[in-house]
Formats: structure tokens, C-alpha cells, sequence
């Protein structure tokens, strides 16, 4: 096999169903070129409390990591934003392609995915990104979404950042839908606004990327 020098691939896995699909796409693809291939999970936790869901998934990836020779990596999001520990560990790594899932896009996850995407795009600089489409699933919020549970916005610096609890001086309630097949704190937060109107704020890795 002739080797592609210079390439370095990066495989991003949350927890979820579609990790496993997503390493063996980044694993066919370093076989491919032969290019060595790395596993990130950034874990967004704020604790080391055991999870049985999350370490079933870590077992499966650890052992196709070490099956295919890849390294496994997880980095603690510490209140950073996902995409810039993504961005931090590329370069680290000397990344040249990075391999993402993305479900289908519905019109609802049209407004929570692509700010995602696109913050990431934006941060990267002579980086490929692979978008694996990892799920196809009914257009509507409650095939895309958790259900929704109380949570607020409140005003930290010049964000407003998601919270479960009313804090600060500025607190607005509403109803938070995490989206499914992600860690990451990507969804939508439904209020009801003084014309007696719902509006759907979009939230991306725990802060809010509309104006109020």
C-alpha cells in the first residue's frame, strides 16, 4: 500500500449508536491512504461518576481503536466549547481530516446542526471535514429531540448560556429539547413570548446562537 504522507485522520465520537459506524469509516479510510488514524470523545461531564451506558460505548470503540492500530483519545470539554477541544486536539495531532456524523437533516435539525458544523468549519484551518450522515428520521421535534424539561437562559459576560437553574441577574424560562444521538448540548429552547406566540431559540454546545 502506498502510504499518503502527511495525512492524519481524526475520527469524533459522542455516545450514542452511530460511534461504532463512524470509527469504521475513519478505519477504512486510514487503510485506504495509510495514513495513521485517531479516536476522539470529548466528554462534557463535570464529573468521573460511572455510567454504564457511556462506558459500554467507550468499550466497544477502545477495542476497535486498538483493533485498527488507532489511537483512543478523551479530552473533558472544562467548559471549553466542543469545537474548540475538536480544533485543540487536530492540531495537537497534526490532524488533516476529521470525520463527523450528522443525522439526515429534517427542518428541525437544519437549525440545530448546521451552527455546529459551521462553528467547527470556522475554526479549522487546512482541515478537511467529513460529514457521515449517521440516521435518517422523520421530519418533526419529537423524533429529532428528547423531551423537553424545564431550564433557563441566563446572561454570563456577553452569552447567554443554558442552566438548569435561574441564576444571575438575567433568567429567562423556557423548555429545553436536547437533541437525540448527541453529548454534545446542541438543541432547541421554546419560549413563549408577551404576544402569546412559541419561538424556538437555537443552542449549540450549551450557548445561544440567536438574538433575543
Amino acid at each position: 500500500m502506498k502510504v499518503i504522507h502527511n495525512e492524519k485522520i481524526m475520527v469524533c465520537v459522542h455516545y450514542g449508536p452511530h460511534g461504532e459506524r463512524l470509527i469504521r469509516r475513519g478505519v477504512g479510510l486510514s487503510e485506504l491512504i495509510g495514513a495513521p488514524l485517531f479516536i476522539l470523545n470529548v466528554d462534557s461531564s463535570d464529573s468521573d461518576e460511572y455510567n454504564e451506558g457511556k462506558e459500554m460505548y467507550m468499550t466497544v470503540w477502545k477495542r476497535l481503536a486498538e483493533e485498527a492500530g488507532a489511537e483512543f483519545m478523551v479530552r473533558k470539554r472544562e467548559g471549553r466549547k466542543t469545537t474548540d477541544v475538536i480544533v485543540k486536539a487536530a492540531e495537537e495531532k497534526e490532524v488533516t481530516q476529521i470525520i463527523i456524523g450528522q443525522s439526515a437533516q429534517t427542518r428541525w435539525q437544519e437549525l440545530t446542526k448546521r451552527n455546529f458544523i459551521n462553528e467547527l468549519i470556522g475554526k479549522m484551518n487546512m482541515v478537511d471535514l467529513h460529514i457521515v450522515a449517521v440516521q435518517r428520521m422523520r421530519a418533526g421535534l419529537e423524533e429529532t429531540h428528547e423531551e423537553g424539561v424545564i431550564s433557563y437562559l441566563v446572561k454570563i459576560e456577553d452569552e447567554y448560556q443554558l442552566s438548569d437553574e435561574p441564576k444571575g441577574e438575567f433568567s429567562l424560562k423556557g423548555k429545553y429539547f436536547h437533541e437525540l444521538h448527541t453529548e454534545f448540548e446542541n438543541g432547541l429552547f421554546r419560549i413563549v413570548q408577551e404576544d402569546g406566540k412559541v419561538r424556538y431559540l437555537h443552542i449549540c454546545d450549551g450557548t445561544l446562537t440567536d438574538s433575543l
